[in-house]
């Protein structure tokens, strides 16, 4: 996926925001989303392991186990990581015995390893492991994150999905895992970094506090579950990275989040994390917060506040297109 940009506001509509406390945050404009040959590796890998899971699917000591290590929920969202489920026992073998019907143990090997962090997730509607053989859908790396989906029957039919909407039934798919490092752990939800201004003397701090939050566009697709959405805040004293866990689709959010005290303007980037890199700077217009992300997470939104828009007399909201923020 690739990191979305807006385009730079015009100086009318820049004075205004200022006026008001909130100053326009200026982003680069965004690519056109493009695979590299290294994903098309992964994307052809990973059709020929939805094939054979589907395939595989009519066993159903194959669809428990994935419902139930699906169900537990261990990166955050329904779904588990292929090294987890090889060697459990689906009642006839191990789940990589039944994934390598027709195949080699070597061949089944050399697709996973061209799979980092390989998951089987399930999507869509509520499933029912015992009575509905679901369709086994791919999770594709790089493009338009929102194209038709491709999925696969036990007869190994093709059924294409729309990519925007969530299907009525329940789909397994196969994919990259977005939460987890290089090493499978789970990423952290703070990140390193975070101050909380407990250096700053009473007369001049100023608590801030999120206490809702409407997410218009969760920027995440079906095919990849929840939106694990980040937000950045910054200002003298304080510092505050990491991920809002009761925030994760589009809807409106009431949250109690405190970031800490500053006696300061405070500077709020939102993002929608999609990958585990460190190689894109966040910044508000000029400022920098001197922390990375991906370069392939997509951006929701950034703006600079007034310190004495947090003096804890009002709410303050902030509408930044894709996210509105309400503050106290």
């Amino acid at each position: 996926m690739t990191l979305s940009r807006l385009l730079p506001v015009t100086f009318t509509v820049s004075l205004l925001l200022a006026s008001c406390g909130q100053q326009a945050a200026t982003e680069h404009v965004s690519k056109a989303p493009t695979s590299t040959a290294a994903q098309a590796q992964t994307n052809a890998a990973l059709h020929t392991l939805a094939k054979q899971l589907a395939k595989a699917m009519v066993e159903p000591g194959v669809r428990t186990l994935i419902a139930q290590q699906t169900a537990l929920r261990v990166t955050g969202d329904t779904e588990a990581l292929y090294a987890t489920l090889a060697s459990q026992s689906t009642g006839k073998g191990t789940f990589a015995q039944s994934l390598s019907s027709g195949l080699s143990a070597q061949s089944l090997n050399a697709l996973v390893a061209q799979i980092p962090n390989l998951h089987i997730a399930v999507r869509g509607a509520a499933w029912n492991a015992e009575t509905t053989l679901p369709l086994v859908a791919v999770a594709t790396e790089g493009g338009d994150e929102y194209a038709p989906v491709t999925a696969y029957d036990a007869q190994g039919r093709v059924h294409i999905l729309d990519g925007r909407t969530a299907p009525t039934m329940p789909v397994v798919a196969v994919g990259v895992n977005e939460r987890v490092d290089a090493q499978g752990t789970v990423l952290p939800q703070i990140l390193p970094g975070t101050q909380n201004g407990a250096n700053l003397t009473a007369q001049v701090c100023h608590g801030v506090k999120l206490v809702r939050v409407d997410i218009q566009d969760a920027k995440e697709p079906f095919i990849r579950g929840s939106a694990e959405i980040f937000v950045a805040v910054k200002g003298a004293g304080i510092g505050w990275h990491g991920q809002l866990t009761s925030v994760f689709d589009a809807a409106h959010h009431i949250v109690e989040q405190y970031f800490g005290c500053t006696d300061g303007d405070v500077h709020f980037y939102w993002y929608e994390r999609d990958g585990g890199a460190q190689n894109h700077m966040l910044y508000v217009g000029p400022y920098s917060f001197g922390w990375m992300n991906d370069n392939e997470d997509d951006f929701m939104g950034s703006v600079k506040m007034q310190k004495s828009l947090f003096d804890g007399s009002t709410t303050d909201i902030r509408d930044m297109g894709t996210t509105k923020q309400y503050t106290q």
